[in-house]
């Protein structure tokens, strides 16, 4: 007779799996990094070389330039995963939003999808809050967006605007929509469409109340003609010019 599982406690397993896979995935930067010195110091001396031929210098180039982003998107990694939770500053989050899609890009290209912020307006777009939670929130908001466009192709458009003294960051794709009803449901913890190895159902949950403790709001729409958008609303801060 078959044993009947609990979904909560199927997320709460896939949870404890990511969270073994993070510390997997600190180990293995460190390893991949000195790996990368490593290759980054040959190449230097290759290309020192009076005798290397013109070809050969330009596939060193290409393995320099390729190294340099490499150990570039490492460093994000790192830079997330060691952000303080506590603590709050002025963030530019047209900034945030260009460094968390950098974050996913080869993910999103992987999956034949693309990633594009548009901004309405010169902004600024500045807000005060803490780092590591806000690109947190944005990450969930884009790997979401990825869930959604699973196995079809895409854009999924990241949208800056300001409305009303808040910093609006609107999160679109153009997958098949939130399937679960009411709507609202999908920001309850465990709440997922996916198989629960691949979400625990806990991003849009943590992204919201996130965003709350940032005195900002959270809300799902159904996009046009198909698809979502995720709204994330924070009170603007208007910086003073220097003098």
């Amino acid at each position: 007779m078959p044993v009947m599982t609990d979904p909560s406690e199927d997320a709460l397993i896939g949870l404890n799996r990511q969270a073994t896979a993070a510390r997997l995935l600190s180990g293995a930067i460190h390893d991949v990094n000195n790996a990368l010195q490593v290759i980054s110091g040959t190449v230097e001396i290759l290309e020192s070389r009076p005798d290397v031929p013109p070809a050969m210098k330009e596939s060193l180039a290409r393995l320099r330039a390729q190294s340099s982003r490499a150990a570039t998107s490492l460093a994000q990694v790192l830079l997330f995963t060691r952000a303080a939770r506590v603590g709050q500053q002025p963030i530019n989050l047209r900034e945030l939003v260009e460094e968390s899609l950098a974050l996913r890009d080869f993910s999103i290209r992987r999956a034949r999808l693309t990633g594009r912020i548009e901004a309405e307006g010169q902004g600024p777009f500045v807000v005060t809050g803490n780092r590591g939670d806000l690109q947190q929130v944005l990450l969930n908001m884009i790997m979401n967006a990825e869930q959604a466009l699973a196995d079809q192709s895409g854009v999924i458009v990241v949208r800056l605007s300001i409305e009303d003294g808040q910093v609006v960051v609107r999160v679109i794709d153009e997958g098949k929509g939130v399937s679960v009803e009411p709507p609202e449901r999908i920001f309850e913890p465990f709440v997922s469409t996916h198989d629960a190895s691949e979400s625990a159902g806990l991003g849009l949950w943590a992204a919201r109340r996130l965003v709350a403790r940032h005195s900002g709001t959270l809300t799902v729409d159904r996009a046009v003609p198909a698809g979502a958008v995720f709204t994330m609303r924070l009170p603007s801060v208007q910086l003073k010019a220097r003098r």
